[in-house]
């Protein structure tokens, strides 16, 4: 491969050309084009951090691109790299990946995870040769707020205690036991300490604390709810609903997830979605019995970062 070769964060002029590239295998040259565009107003905007579009450069002439974006939370983001013709393409793939992994890092993300729609798969093999490991398929899920029957019988036994009202530090600790045994993304465990997983929910749509709820039963706490709303979809979303180990199997997912629907509906929205891992059969079967519908897949490409004595940053999922 040509020494001249440098990877770095995309000029101001070279934004168009790499974002370009980036997009080259989706859609049509419109759907292409609108792309392109919507992502160069983000940046204009200061929605979208120019520094996470990366170039591999050779002179003045793109080679190759990719997006690698820090998350709330300790997390990073990235969308594969895409390379023009070349017989170094694969070199050139590696580079990117290899430069936006160490970029994250440095700058303070304990992983990195990519979620591509079925049809790109193929797109996840340089981030599979460079410490990325698919690990799950995500499903999207959406309730119309058509009420199935029995729906409005809640438990009698279950008392709700907004975020903003209830005991925090018995709240955080609730979320901590409901990762434990977790069949959703169990992979992240131990990654990220618990200000950081907060910091990254409150980042989702539009954080209200009143939509934070923790659930208590006899005056213990045993579950906890997170709502969002999206307001762009006219949809709020289940950021998180998790149960601890000792409550399970008791009727409480359901719910939890009764009270997530009534709430989304009282407040007028549209509809409520969620994403749930297609491992947790026991999650999926629960809420495609409480009217749930399948409207979307994505594909989980992960990556975890150690320190420097080989163990996992932080002490929460």
């Amino acid at each position: 491969m040509p020494e001249t070769l440098i990877i770095e964060s995309a000029s101001t002029e070279h934004l168009p050309s790499a974002l370009g590239l980036v997009f080259q295998r989706i859609g049509g040259h419109d759907e292409r084009e609108s792309l392109v565009n919507n992502a160069l107003r983000l940046i204009r905007h200061g929605e979208l951090d120019p520094a996470g579009v990366l170039v591999a450069r050779q002179g003045v002439r793109i080679c190759g691109a990719m997006i690698c974006l820090l998350t709330p939370g300790a997390g990073g983001l990235v969308w594969p790299p895409q390379v023009a013709a070349t017989p170094h393409r694969a070199a050139i793939e590696d580079l990117l990946v290899q430069h936006a992994k160490r970029s994250m890092k440095q700058r303070g993300a304990k992983l990195g995870q990519a979620l591509l729609a079925p049809a790109d798969r193929s797109l996840g093999a340089p981030l599979e040769r460079n410490g990325f490991a698919h690990v799950t398929s995500l499903w999207y899920l959406r309730h119309e707020l058509e009420l199935p029957p029995g729906i409005h019988v809640p438990r009698d036994a279950t008392v709700y205690e907004s975020y903003d009202r209830c005991d925090q530090d018995s709240f955080q600790k609730t979320l901590l036991r409901t990762y434990e045994a977790t069949c959703d993304c169990p992979e992240v465990n131990g990654v990220r300490t618990i200000a950081e997983v907060l910091q990254g929910h409150r980042a989702q749509g539009m954080h209200d604390p009143s939509r934070w709820w923790l659930a208590l039963v006899a005056g213990k706490p045993v579950g906890v709810l997170l709502l969002t709303a999206i307001p762009e979809w006219r949809a709020w979303d289940v950021s998180y609903l998790g149960v601890v180990p000792e409550a399970r199997r008791r009727g409480l997912g359901r719910e939890l997830t009764r009270k997530a629907i009534l709430e989304t509906r009282a407040a007028g929205a549209g509809q409520l979605t969620l994403a749930v891992d297609s491992r947790n059969d026991a999650a999926s079967k629960l809420y495609l019995g409480l009217g749930f519908e399948r409207y979307d897949q994505r594909e989980v490409y992960l990556a975890i970062w150690k320190n420097s004595a080989g163990h996992y940053s932080g002490i929460a999922t």
